[in-house]
């Protein structure tokens, strides 16, 4: 996707970024502002800094023997979503910035604006990887880019999501949103079959932005009766792997906390082909417009 800069791009890394959109239906859903639309959006925007970062005018990633780079999420949170106050012709803004948390990995945070009022933040976390083996999703190693960033701004405090995604990459998690690591008991699957054409990028990997389309498609196909007006208010997606096109995924309950108003899920997704655990996601749903985000 291509963002027109309707603004100059702010001279150092420590600025905001913004860059305004103008609501339509290829940003809106059922209810609102469309999810997936917004996590495209901000790992384009993800992108697009990184390149800032290392003084690129485009993104170009390579090591030191000219291999392509892919700046791969392995983290995702959306907080304080609000997205059914958003509607067609809101001015949507969406202001970022970008840290480097390790040599291979930064993060960043997104906060999002419709008509100057907060509907969300989105914070994502990024690996270098190449593929080891052309044309193999199971076969990514971490990588270092060279040349190096030309600044690379370091936090000024804590990061809890870095840690958060660290303990999860190592397992080592005990609790988190009211789950236990090990109370993992799923008690409801479906199989998902990813559509290359639609669920993988162009760099042939399985978008980070498709597993939320996975996870709501899994819900639907286990909690139907449900029915269709939850919206997402919170959401969390550690990533461990990828796959193929063709690969099939494993989609499994693993915590449910149900109130009046509100649906609360841990769910991980497994790789058919050989049963590995690929991520681990948390989603909290609500209902109801002008409703305050869980």
């Amino acid at each position: 996707m291509a963002v027109a800069l309707t603004r100059p791009m702010p001279s150092g890394p420590s600025a905001d970024i913004v860059r305004p959109v103008t609501v339509g239906m290829p940003q809106l859903a059922l209810h609102g502002l469309s999810e997936i639309w917004l996590l495209k959006d901000c790992g384009h925007r993800h992108w697009l800094m990184l390149a800032e970062l290392f003084g690129q005018p485009l993104p170009d990633f390579r090591d030191g023997e000219g291999a392509t780079l892919y700046a791969t999420f392995t983290g995702l949170s959306l907080t304080g979503a609000c997205l059914d106050r958003v509607a067609e012709h809101d001015r949507l803004d969406i202001a970022g910035r970008i840290v480097r948390i390790s040599r291979t990995q930064y993060l960043s945070t997104q906060t999002v604006h419709a008509n100057g009022a907060p509907v969300g933040t989105v914070t994502l976390q990024s690996i270098f990887l190449k593929r080891a083996v052309a044309g193999d999703n199971h076969s990514v190693l971490r990588a270092v880019p060279q040349p190096a960033p030309l600044f690379a701004p370091a936090p000024t405090e804590g990061l809890p999501f870095a840690s958060l995604c660290q303990g999860f990459r190592r397992d080592n998690w005990e609790t988190h949103r009211g789950f236990r690591r090990d109370l993992r008991r799923p008690d409801g699957e479906t199989v998902v079959d990813p559509c290359p054409a639609a669920d993988f990028n162009g760099a042939g990997f399985l978008y980070f932005a498709s597993f939320p389309a996975i996870l709501d498609r899994a819900d639907w196909a286990l909690e139907r009766s449900a029915g269709p007006d939850w919206i997402t208010s919170e959401r969390e997606i550690f990533y461990y792997g990828n796959v193929n096109p063709g690969d099939r995924l494993i989609v499994r309950r693993c915590g449910a906390r149900d109130g009046a108003d509100r649906r609360m899920r841990w769910v991980d997704i497994l790789r058919e082909s050989d049963g590995k655990r690929i991520a681990d996601a948390f989603w909290t749903k609500a209902k109801g417009a002008g409703r305050s985000a869980a």
